[in-house]
């Protein structure tokens, strides 16, 4: 006779990627029924909020104040700035048809498992503990949750599990494995508690541990803790599950939570750590209402239209990865880039590479304004994650591949001082792209430096970069895309072996806008990346972004100032 599942329910704070994941590795394990989740937002209301203002300040002075203010005021423009020229339902709905299988939501949880989403206004509302009680749920799992309250804490059979990741601050408001990195650890513990009544913190039953890599930021940080402590619950449910759990001995040191550290400490920490880029209140109040300003207050659009009354006009948006971990100038998020693709779809024709090309090649003038899409380098994550939003917003696209590295475990110099491993693209992938209807460009073998690089090196590695890559997807790869892309990685020789090869266009990534005067082999790019908004993305199309604006002024009319995601 089958021995009955163990039944749990799960109480969470937050529905957030994290919460999400960890719920639906519990959903998948075999021998575990989930009946349901309570989600309850904890978040302190208006006047505890404030109330907590009024405390740190008189504790750490009127800095403090301004401090959290401004930061506030970052915070709601950005949501002003994000839902600014595309609506999220719309992003979720690329998002769920191009990701059938994944939940953007708990309430996607509920429909895929089949189980009961409750709200509650808090942990001690009535409404909880019925729904608890009711539930005869054997384990609860709390999620996002500071601390368990007498009147749920005894209700199922086996109690609470909850999970720790690293030194907690008691006020919050920093990442996870903030306090290990400012200490010097070399490692974060996970651990999973069980808790069987009110009294005590429990017991340990699971743990693991991340280690903390070189170039690790609170950031890269928090997504490796989050993605293990997905692991570590599914281990201790296990356990649970088959009647092995008991408690671990005390081999590592138990840590308290800490107070909230000072601004002065995250600064601290900031300047130990220079690869940790954050961008200050201020400067993102100032892109914010900048943006803000120029979209509602009608230049974008009479731009816009000047551009199309003007002729022949088109840009290229260069990226290079796609993933949801990652926060740097070469990535972008699978939420932030179909909210990208779809602003630009629903105001801009969007073209195949080979089209446009073809169009300059015949002299023929370009619809005003004409977009396509190009990612560089040879990143799984493109197709992965790339591929199926695109053709949820029917945009086409061009990889420029680096033929060295397909099939290998190789990391590109640029990613040298990343905490996280990028997979390249396999040979079946690659095949997979072209299968879908996207296109395929030459980067050279191994991604060199054409700036530098002699001659009798530089031609081998632009010509059998193609011909590589024909073989591969037998079909001729034509066109061409410099490495790192800005000024002086171009020089006449290579240019030469270029043109003189089977490639009739290359692509530079110094910025720009292409029209009928566009030289064939060095043709413009601009980049986007995580934080660049969708309505940022169309100011940038029509060259009306501040890092453009700055540039004209200094008499760069096709450089722009900031080009730190062209690589």
């Amino acid at each position: 006779m089958e021995s009955s599942k163990l039944k749990v329910i799960f109480l969470v704070g937050l529905d957030c990627a994290s919460t999400r994941q960890s719920i639906e590795a519990v959903c998948r394990l075999p021998g575990v029924e989930p009946l349901g989740v309570i989600v309850s937002d904890e978040r302190l209301s208006l006047s505890g909020r404030l109330k907590r203002l009024f405390r740190r300040t008189r504790e750490r002075g009127w800095s403090y104040a301004v401090h959290r203010v401004l930061e506030a005021i970052a915070s709601t423009t950005t949501i002003l700035v994000n839902e600014t020229a595309v609506s999220q339902a719309e992003v979720s709905g690329v998002l769920r048809q191009a990701f059938p299988d994944r939940c953007f939501s708990i309430a996607d949880i509920g429909r895929k498992y089949g189980i009961k989403i409750e709200a509650a206004e808090n942990l001690n509302s009535p409404d909880a503990v019925r729904v608890l009680k009711e539930s005869g749920a054997d384990l609860g799992i709390a999620l996002g949750i500071r601390g368990l309250v007498a009147n749920v804490a005894t209700i199922p059979v086996q109690g609470w599990i909850t999970v720790q990741e690293g030194v907690a601050s008691e006020g919050g408001g920093v990442a996870l494995g903030f306090w290990e990195l400012y200490d010097g650890a070399s490692s974060v513990e996970v651990s999973v508690r069980l808790t069987k009544s009110d009294a005590g913190r429990g017991d340990v039953i699971a743990r693991s541990s991340v280690t903390i890599q070189e170039w690790e930021t609170p950031d890269s940080l928090l997504e490796k803790l989050n993605d293990e402590a997905s692991h570590v619950l599914v281990s201790a449910v296990t356990l649970i599950r088959d009647g092995k759990a008991a408690p671990l001995q005390r081999d590592m040191e138990e840590h308290k939570p800490r107070r909230e550290p000072t601004r002065e400490e995250v600064m601290l920490l900031q300047k130990r750590l220079p690869h940790w880029i954050r961008n200050s209140a201020v400067s993102t109040i100032v892109r914010n209402l900048y943006v803000l300003f120029v979209y509602y207050s009608g230049i974008y659009f009479v731009v816009r239209k000047c551009h199309r009354l003007s002729g022949s006009r088109a840009a290229i948006i260069l990226y290079h990865r796609v993933n949801d971990y990652a926060k740097d100038v070469l990535t972008v998020d699978c939420k932030t880039f179909a909210a990208q693709l779809l602003a630009i779809s629903q105001r801009y024709s969007v073209s195949s590479t080979a089209e446009l090309v073809d169009q300059l090649r015949a002299g023929r003038p370009l619809r005003p304004t004409t977009v396509a899409i190009h990612f560089d380098d040879c990143y799984q994550d493109i197709l992965m994650n790339g591929a199926p939003i695109m053709k949820a917003c029917g945009v086409p696209a061009c990889a420029f591949i680096n033929s060295g590295f397909v099939d290998t475990n190789r990391t590109f110099a640029h990613d040298a001082e990343s905490p996280y491993s990028f997979p390249m693209l396999r040979s079946s992938d690659v095949q997979t792209w072209v299968d879908m209807g996207f296109e395929v460009g030459a980067h050279t073998i191994n991604h060199v430096d054409l700036g530098t690089c002699p001659v009798e090196k530089a031609g081998p590695e632009i010509i059998q970069c193609g011909v590589g890559l024909e073989k591969l997807i037998g079909k001729p790869v034509d066109l061409f895309a410099i490495p790192f892309g800005k000024p002086h990685h171009i020089r006449a020789e290579t240019l030469e072996i270029i043109q003189s090869s089977s490639y009739v266009a290359n692509f530079s990534a110094h910025g720009g806008y292409i029209d009928s005067r566009t030289d064939l082999f060095d043709i413009p790019r601009g980049g986007a990346h995580y934080e660049s908004s969708p309505v940022y993305c169309l100011l940038q199309i029509e060259g009306l972004t501040l890092s453009r604006l700055a540039g004209k002024v200094r008499g760069g009319w096709r450089r722009p100032a900031r080009v730190a995601t062209e690589v």
